[in-house]
């Protein structure tokens, strides 16, 4: 993992959720915002998604599939049980 490069996250609930809080990192995304980051990463940026419970990031993470990005994670718990993972390890 350490030669990969760096996971770029998103956070994809709604903006005063992600406001109040979120993973360190994260990006926020919605839709409205979701071409505008298509343009900006490369296709062989990992990415990994998060929502609240795991449905929406599910169907994010799809939509970068479809535009042949390789390299996706879908958070399946959500944001609450990642960012306790994250914080028993340190966020590492």
């Amino acid at each position: 993992m350490r030669s990969e490069p760096p996971a770029i996250v998103f956070d994809v609930r709604d903006m005063a959720s992600y406001q109040k809080a979120h993973v360190d990192g994260a990006a926020y995304l919605s839709e409205d915002r979701l071409l505008a980051w298509m343009k900006r990463l490369p296709k062989e940026a990992p990415l990994v998604i998060y929502c609240y419970h795991g449905n929406a990031s599910k169907t994010f993470a799809q939509m970068f599939v479809d535009f042949r990005y390789s390299s996706m994670f879908s958070v399946d718990s959500g944001y609450e049980p990642l960012a306790a993972a994250l914080a028993d390890t340190g966020g590492a």
